[in-house]
């Protein structure tokens, strides 16, 4: 008898189970709206950079988006200037591009100088101060085969001994065989970042495309500073995408600024190197 009531409750048990079953499968989906309420905020986005190269430099200013893909509105009319500490440089809006401010001819930005950054427009008064740190030399890049036939390199960047973002275009246009190729199979571009800090995310940050490329592919190699205003900002920036989904995640929102008054956004200053190699 104990056996048959095991035997019957097993039985009842998978029916309650293939019951539930077919009433999850049986269930439709009911499309819900939501309504989320946002507040605009009146503020200017700010993108400035300076180097230790002739100019000239650009500051863009525009209005923040508040939809996904959409097209930010430049700022016209704005007073821009910089401040290097013996002198005040007005920056003129190009004509070509609105809400583009464009430094003065000869403008250069040297290493271990402060710059302040200030703007007006209507009732904002804005200002940034940043500095220019040295740039050190290109860290070493290690190459290593991947494929044979056809040979296909790949290579991996070491970290820069101080904050640093370097920039490298590759190109085997030239290269026999992928001389009849479009750009987008014979061009690629790959940035290292080297932020300084407790960047936990970093461990989990998802992984990268993997470019590869035939023996004889120029590079052309730029490296620049980052000091630690800029550092920071780069840090929020990629914890809230490239970084994002780690053990330690952060809640959207926008990146840190150096920015004083009704703004977001970054202004900086970098000593920038460049050079090319041919990768054998």
């Amino acid at each position: 008898m104990k056996q048959y009531y095991r035997f019957r409750n097993k039985w009842i048990g998978k029916g309650i189970l293939l019951m539930a079953a077919v009433t999850l499968l049986l269930s439709c989906d009911k499309q819900v709206d939501w309504d989320l309420n946002y507040q605009e905020v009146d503020l200017l986005v700010v993108e400035g950079k300076i180097t230790n190269e002739a100019g000239p430099h650009e500051v863009r200013l525009t209005t923040p988006l508040y939809e996904m893909n959409g097209i930010p509105e430049p700022v016209s009319g704005a007073e821009v200037e910089i401040n290097d500490g013996t002198a005040i440089h007005e920056l003129s809006e190009d004509p070509g591009r609105a809400g583009v401010y464009l430094t003065p001819p000869g403008f250069v930005g040297e290493v271990n100088h402060y710059y302040q950054l200030r703007i007006r427009h209507g009732s904002k008064r804005i200002s940034a101060v940043t500095n220019m740190v040295e740039v050190t030399p290109f860290q070493h890049m290690h190459v290593y085969p991947v494929q044979d036939d056809p040979p296909l390199l790949g290579a991996v960047i070491n970290d820069s001994d101080v904050p640093a973002i370097v920039r490298m275009e590759l190109d085997w246009s030239h290269v026999p065989g992928y001389e009849n190729e479009p750009d987008s199979a014979t061009h690629a571009v790959v940035y290292h970042y080297t932020l300084n800090g407790v960047d936990v995310n970093k461990l989990f940050k998802p992984a990268q495309e993997q470019v590869r490329f035939p023996p004889g592919t120029r590079v052309f190699r730029e490296k620049e500073s980052v000091n630690g205003w800029y550092g920071e900002f780069l840090r929020g920036v990629l914890s809230e995408t490239d970084w994002r989904g780690g053990m330690f995640d952060v809640l959207p929102g926008n990146a840190r600024t150096n920015m004083q008054g009704e703004a977001i956004g970054f202004f900086t200053a970098a000593e920038l190197i460049r050079d090319t190699i041919v990768i054998r």
